[in-house]
């Protein structure tokens, strides 16, 4: 998804969350100030909370880890030519949605520099010397306020004198600006109905304000109320500017002008919008952090050849983008020797703490780093930490890799996320310890490795020599499709989804730890365990020359009915 697109929604579901608090705890209370100030801000930090992204750690195993049989669809009935035609309708639907919504920016855009450049010309035309007051002929409006001027009709004939008094309070307040900074934000977010229940909800919190410092002045209320009414039947000239009589905040106007004023106390409400801005913010975190649900594929058991099946998942691959960067390219970013001379440089360059040493301190630490357009890494984090000085000894190393040549989109150089964990580990009992790998294969995900500092005894996730399934991948979701038994009970209930398995490639090649990293329903997920179970056994990997235990992660896709996928239970 377009980037600017996510940017677009998240700020949108932050508008309608602050109008929302606004309209439940604020909107009735007579402390016009407040919530002016209230309605501007709000629009402010809705645009800027995108970009807040606080790290958030999850307990237990990371679930991007090992080698990731990306998107298997286990559907024994498709096509070749379907995967390529839904590829093809989801690339034409996104750019209709992108045409559709530069239209309307535009349309917009061009919309309001007209009526800018409209009243700027009648300023110029009608303007007299030392007079912020402009009389318009024939236009049969109530009066309004743009650019520090008064606009008024010539041929009024009552109420003139008040209506300027209120017309200059909108002016002395500065409303037509705020008026223009939401024109400007509707321009971006025209598809967003909050933003239009933002723009009359300020408009009419303009409109208390200057009625209760007109009132203040001295102004009789009912005198006031009559002038209102006499001039409701007028029409405006211009949406981008305030007005003395807006019908459809008459009957409201009344009554805010007659309501008992607020005591001072309900400006504290204001303070329970913290809430709101830290729910607002782990939302915004949440949904930003990487899972491997982004990466997504097809494969059918009618390919005559398993390397055909396996160019197949190749092919389908599509770019998926996390926040500001990448998760999956054309072309990955390539540190200068490959993986294997970046997972040596890692190894070779991390020094295992003293203290940490000291205090037995092991374990995984999983960090993230961005490599940008120029090669250069950044936006370091700790995805999973074990302790901060463990935690600390990754980032340095990793913070100090050298330029990469950076991953490609469509021939253009983009930020792409990278994962790397690393493992400190002490030394056993036997004071055998495990040698950091010298020369590791890199994984199919392309961007995400380990790096082991000596001692670690529990499974690897990439060695010098993967374990291999007989026929190879494509021979792995061949077997997958044929063995699928899809349970009759959610096969009636339309129940879909993807299960991810994770299970590990033991010395001997036998496959064991199954379990459901991710989980779709009971018995969706019991088969996907029960299939994975009985894979026949593999080549084990190498690592120095000897046999040791590796991860494999498998999503198991479940499809529709209309979709058969494997014989019904």
């Amino acid at each position: 998804m377009n980037p600017l697109l996510i940017y677009t929604i998240k700020a949108s579901f932050c508008l309608a969350s602050f109008y929302l608090f606004y309209i439940l705890f604020l909107d009735r209370d007579t402390l016009y100030s407040r919530n002016r100030i209230f309605l501007l801000l709000s629009l402010a930090v809705s645009h800027l909370l995108p970009f807040i992204v606080i790290p958030l750690k999850q307990a237990g195993e990371i679930q991007f880890a090992g080698i990731d049989l990306s998107g298997i669809m286990l559907n024994t009935r498709a096509e070749p030519s379907e995967t390529g035609s839904t590829i093809h309708s989801s690339i034409n639907t996104g750019s209709v949605l992108n045409a559709i919504y530069l239209t309307g920016v535009i349309i917009l855009s061009l919309t309001l520099v007209f009526e800018m450049l409209k009243l700027l010309f009648l300023i110029i035309r009608k303007k007299e010397k030392d007079d912020r007051i402009i009389r318009l002929a024939g236009n049969r409006i109530t009066g309004f306020t743009a650019f520090g001027y008064i606009f008024i009709d010539e041929s009024a004939d009552s109420g003139e004198e008040e209506i300027i008094r209120h017309e200059q309070k909108h002016l002395e307040s500065g409303h037509f600006y705020d008026i223009l900074l939401m024109e400007l934000i509707r321009i971006f977010q025209w598809f967003n109905p909050f933003v239009y229940l933002y723009n009359r909800s300020l408009r009419a919190v303009h409109e208390f304000e200057a009625d209760e410092k007109c009132l203040s002045a001295g102004a009789s209320p009912a005198s006031y109320q009559g002038l209102i009414l006499d001039q409701v039947f007028r029409t405006k000239v211009f949406s981008s500017a305030n007005r003395f009589s807006h019908p459809t905040l008459i009957k409201k106007r009344m009554i805010m002008m007659t309501k008992k004023r607020s005591g001072k106390l309900a400006s504290l409400k204001i303070l329970m919008v913290v809430p709101v801005v830290i729910f607002l913010i782990l939302i915004i975190s949440t949904c930003s952090k990487q899972s491997f649900d982004s990466f997504s594929g097809s494969v059918t058991s009618t390919a005559p050849q398993q390397a055909e099946q396996a160019a197949a998942l190749s092919a389908v691959r599509a770019p998926v983008i996390e926040g500001d960067a990448y998760v999956v390219v054309e072309q990955m970013p390539m540190f200068p020797g490959g993986d294997i001379a970046l997972l040596r440089y890692i190894a070779e360059n991390t020094s295992y703490p003293e203290e940490a040493k000291a205090q037995n301190i092991e374990g995984r630490v999983i960090i993230r780093f961005m490599v940008l357009e120029d090669g250069t890494v950044s936006a370091l984090s700790v995805i999973r930490g074990v302790d901060p000085v463990l935690d600390s000894e990754a980032l340095r190393v990793v913070s100090t890799v050298p330029k990469f040549e950076p991953g490609k989109q469509n021939g253009v150089a983009v930020p792409v996320w990278y994962m790397v964990p690393i493992t400190f580990a002490l030394p056993d009992k036997s004071g055998s310890d495990r040698q950091a790998p010298p020369a590791l294969q890199p994984s199919q995900a392309g961007a995400v490795m380990e790096v082991s500092v000596p001692g670690s005894e529990e499974p690897f996730v990439v060695v010098e020599e993967m374990p291999l399934f007989p026929g190879g991948d494509a021979a792995i979701l061949q077997y997958l499709a044929d063995n699928l038994r899809y349970p009759a009970a959610a096969r009636e209930n339309k129940i879909t989804g993807r299960v991810i398995v994770r299970f590990c490639v033991n010395a001997t090649g036998q496959v064991d730890r199954v379990s459901v990293l991710k989980g779709v329903n009971p018995e969706l997920d019991a088969e996907a365990v029960r299939l994975v179970s009985t894979l026949p056994a593999f080549r084990p990997g190498r690592q120095n020359g000897r046999a040791v235990p590796v991860w494999y992660m498998a999503p198991v896709n479940f499809g529709t009915e209309e979709t058969k996928t494997g014989s019904p239970e």
